[in-house]
């Protein structure tokens, strides 16, 4: 049993490292749409390194600028919906960010009910609350350009609909094997840079390579550095009803 979860493990690594490098290769000489429906395949590939299904969980632990430690455990449902509970510092403990589509709730304890915010809202240092509970992107954004050198292939991404965290995205990944490498996020009008992350340890978890550090610099703060340590990330389904923002308080 154990050499057959091996060997299938090494048979999906090597379909998307395939499909990966096929796609990057195809590009040169593509007509624009032809190339834009490329690199979403690509795009689709280089989500997978980060989700390993529609339904799983995660821990964090976030190291902000001013070097504090917060603990958060993140649900994912249905790659649309993500639920985010804060575990320490104890002053935190009970909060919680649900994201649902494009729409998004903050819950603090003692509160009445669960209030909307926006999906652009920052979260702790330079994580904003899209940068924590979204897994993917392309549910949100669609590729709008394309271009490959040096082993890398970067991917122009503009946001699907209004509700997006980011107006433009561009994603370095690998020509190899699409994982991502790094991405730098814009404002609304596409020219204001807002942050760069960079997509570093990985470690094979669930089949897959999984960078499991998350490094974000702020541009808007001197580029200072928040990093993102993820462990403990498993498949498991978590109930529909927790994605519902009047559930939150009995979390």
């Amino acid at each position: 049993m154990t050499s057959l979860v091996a060997a299938l493990r090494k048979s999906r690594r090597e379909a998307l490292r395939l499909a990966g490098g096929c796609a990057a290769l195809a590009i040169a000489g593509m007509a624009a749409p032809q190339a834009a429906a490329n690199g979403q395949a690509i795009l689709m590939a280089a989500d997978q390194f980060r989700a390993p299904s529609d339904a799983f969980i995660f821990d964090i632990r976030l190291i902000d600028p001013m070097n504090r430690a917060f603990d958060l455990t993140v649900r994912v449902r249905d790659r649309t919906k993500g639920l985010v509970v804060y575990n320490q510092p104890a002053s935190f403990a009970g909060r919680a960010i649900l994201y649902v589509g494009q729409n998004m709730w903050a819950y603090v304890p003692g509160t009445r009910r669960a209030l909307r915010i926006s999906p652009k809202q920052r979260l702790l240092g330079g994580a904003g609350t899209a940068d924590v509970a979204r897994t993917v992107f392309s549910e949100d954004y669609s590729v709008t350009g394309i271009s490959s050198s040096g082993g890398k292939t970067i991917l122009d991404l503009s946001a699907a609909g209004r509700g997006a965290a980011y107006g433009r995205i561009l994603l370095t990944v690998s020509s190899s094997d699409s994982r991502p490498l790094n991405a730098e996020f814009y404002a609304a009008n596409g020219s204001r840079r807002l942050k760069t992350q960079f997509y570093e340890g990985y470690q094979d978890v669930l089949g897959l390579p999984r960078p499991m550090r998350i490094r974000i610099i702020d541009h808007l703060d001197d580029d200072a550095e928040t990093v993102m340590r993820y462990f403990n990330m498993r498949l498991e389904d978590t109930p529909a009803a927790w994605f519902q923002p009047s559930y939150l308080e009995r979390l």
